[in-house]
Order: C-alpha cells, then structure tokens, then sequence
C-alpha cells in the first residue's frame, strides 16, 4: 500500500495544459504536484537537487524538446508524455515511458495512465534508502538453452514466438529456442517494454516500425498478426 505521495512535475509550454493537468492531478490523494515547469532546462535542473517520482512531459517545446529531455536523463523518474501529436508514440518507448497521452486529455483517459503509474511504480526499500541506491529495471533475461543458461540483453530482442512448450526468442543477432512458456516469459517481460499481441507472439514496443490493421510491422522487416483479444490494449499504448 503506497502511503506516501508520489512527487509529480509539469513540464509544459502551454498554461492550459497545467490547468488542465493540475485539476486532474487534485483527485489523485496519492499524487502531489511539488513543481510546474514552461522549458525543459529549468525542469531537469530542479530533477537533479529534488526527488521526482512522475514528470507529465509535453513532447514539442521551444529549445528542449521532451524527446531532448529524455535523451539527456540517463535514469529518469517515470513519465507520462503528454502532447497534442500521436506521430511520436512508437519513438516514445524506446525511453520506457508509462503512457502517451495525447491532448487533449480527458479524466478517464489520465486516470488509466495513473492506474499504470501505480502498476510501475517500486518504491526504495529500507536498505536501498540507507544506502542512496535505485534498483534499476532488469536489462537482460536469462534463459535455458541447449541445457545451459545464457544471458540476452533486453533491447536486442525484437519479438518472441510461443512454440509448444518452448517459445522461440528472436534478437537481432540470432535465434534462442528455451523451454518455457509464453506466459512465463511473459510475466518476466512485464512493464520491461514488450507486449502481448497474440496468443503465439510477443513484441518489444521499441523495434516497432509500424501498427496497421491487424498487423505489426518491425524493424527487422518481419510482420507479425495482432489477435482480436490483444488489439483494443496495444492500440491504447498508442492513443
């Protein structure tokens, strides 16, 4: 149970956005706006003297754009980008963002992105708090094959295949087939940016090219089927 409210920024060019945001922020008991911001620069300088759990960062600003800002934050707290144009959602998860809200928003739409805030959220245990240290997100898996167990680095895999018993974990170097199921994999995978797009597949968010109808389109080249029951969720990453 969180019992401590989470610190919130605002980082917007626009004023209505900050009135917009900072009324729905107000239903929020568990949500605090410490600080609002116009430009990047300042935002970042305030980041780095005080603890910031969530940013609502706007994506198109004069100077420092939020892409600009995000670049620049080697580990950054989690954020919710908010901006008018949608063309930037595939770019945005590369940067492990918890959700694109694009303007203008609506309260149920902000409050499903709070909903998944309180999903990624891991505050400091006791020891870490003693000792001033983050537990970073994990940046490999590791996987059984051939009966040994070997090491991938997460942003090197582009898509996983359920393969009876086993599921096929496709890299941009090579093929690993390891016995385990899709939906263990999967429940490792969580909140580490990969999807669920159908019943045989999985995907990293960032080595999508493109989402058309039913289908998803990689990097790589390969093209990949989105099941009805897995369609409505993916598209909401992209709203």
């Amino acid at each position: 149970m969180m019992t401590t409210p989470l610190n919130c920024i605002i980082v917007d060019d626009e004023a209505g956005a900050h009135l917009v945001l900072d009324h729905y922020l107000k239903s929020f008991s568990s949500l605090t706006l410490s600080a609002s911001f116009y430009n990047a620069i300042e935002a970042m300088e305030y980041i780095h003297s005080q603890p910031v759990d969530l940013i609502f960062l706007d994506i198109n600003m004069p100077g420092v754009s939020g892409m600009d800002m995000l670049e620049a934050m080697p580990d950054p707290p989690l954020v919710v980008l908010t901006t008018a144009y949608s063309e930037y959602a595939l770019q945005s998860y590369r940067y492990q963002v918890v959700d694109y809200l694009v303007k203008p928003i609506d309260l149920p739409r902000f409050t499903a992105a709070i909903h998944k805030v309180f999903r990624r959220y891991r505050p400091l245990t006791p020891a870490q708090q003693e000792g001033n240290t983050t537990a970073p997100p994990p940046s490999s898996l590791m996987l059984k094959v051939d009966g040994e167990v070997i090491r991938v680095q997460l942003d090197s895999i582009t898509h996983i295949q359920s393969w009876g018993n086993y599921v096929k974990v496709y890299t941009e170097q090579q093929v690993y087939l390891s016995p385990v199921t899709t939906t263990e994999i999967e429940q490792k995978l969580d909140k580490l940016g990969f999807k669920r797009i159908h019943k045989s597949y999985i995907i990293s968010l960032q080595h999508i090219q493109k989402v058309t109808h039913g289908e998803v389109h990689l990097h790589s080249g390969v093209i990949l089927p989105v099941g009805n029951t897995y369609r409505r969720e993916l598209m909401e990453y992209f709203r």
